[in-house]
């Protein structure tokens, strides 16, 4: 274990990370984070003036599971340098502040990485979390190429170019089997007949009562809907996975169901 005040001088740990799976601001501090398909952090950096609260944040986080940085806080810190008298008289300059900037910056860049950016800004839904590309990205992509395609939007943005695991989302956006299912998704109905059909078998998914799932939108055979729930990235994959089926199977093969949190944005 180091000495608190070896972090004074230490630099190692401002560096930039190019592809992050979550960055956050504040003040004048950046912290970057990156995590492994099992969501274990092997990567925390930070811009900004040389801090040893920073830097002893990215030492003390590094290797640690999501579920173990949901609960790192100030103890973590009283407890690696219990022994180490140059961290108490450091600390006696923080303990009267009411927040502890640290670990809100922590708590900020793993609401980031767990899908919930929107508490700090408004900004799209993250698809690929390996190399941070969003919804719009995708769209944006769709509307730019031709002829869209997995490789083109790994060319791109390295979409689907990590650990994979949003390759069959990405699938579904593009559509990569290479029909032509426009026209086909509307059929014989109006698009609030579909919403309405939807809606009700939507209730009959045996999770939707629990996640508080409802339907957001429905454009051109792509059904967004929101849930409202704690969950993991996993459980979130393995969620969207089973209500494409459970919809799919039971309305039309042609369509697409998205999962999306909830978006709650405070009163100022």
């Amino acid at each position: 274990m180091k000495k608190f005040n070896e972090f004074f001088e230490h630099q190692i740990y401002q560096r930039v990370i190019e592809t992050p799976s979550a960055e956050v601001q504040h003040s004048v501090y950046t912290l970057q984070l990156r995590f492994d398909s099992k969501d274990i952090l092997y990567q925390a950096f930070y811009q900004g003036p040389q801090s040893p609260w920073m830097s002893s944040l990215c030492y003390l986080i590094h290797g640690k599971t999501l579920s173990e940085l949901n609960k790192f806080s100030i103890e973590n810190w009283k407890a690696s340098f219990k022994d180490d008298q140059s961290f108490w008289d450091f600390y006696q300059e923080e303990e009267e502040q009411f927040v502890f900037w640290p670990t809100e910056l922590l708590k900020a860049a793993l609401d980031t990485y767990r899908g919930r950016d929107y508490l700090y800004k408004e900004t799209s839904p993250l698809v690929c979390r390996c190399f941070g590309v969003r919804e719009k990205d995708i769209l944006e992509h769709l509307q730019k190429e031709e002829i869209p395609t997995l490789e083109t939007l790994g060319n791109s943005s390295s979409a689907g170019m990590g650990c994979r695991t949003c390759v069959p989302q990405l699938k579904r956006w593009l559509a990569v089997d290479g029909s032509d299912k426009k026209g086909r998704f509307f059929k014989e109905k109006s698009a609030a007949n579909w919403v309405t059909e939807i809606d009700y078998l939507l209730s009959c998914f045996p999770q939707s009562l629990d996640w508080k799932m409802e339907v957001i939108s429905f454009n051109q055979g792509v059904v967004m809907i929101s849930y409202n729930k704690e969950v993991s990235q996993k459980e979130e994959e393995a969620t969207g996975h089973e209500l494409q089926r459970f919809l799919g199977a039971a309305l039309d093969s042609d369509l697409s169901f998205f999962l999306r949190r909830a978006r709650h944005f405070s009163k100022a």
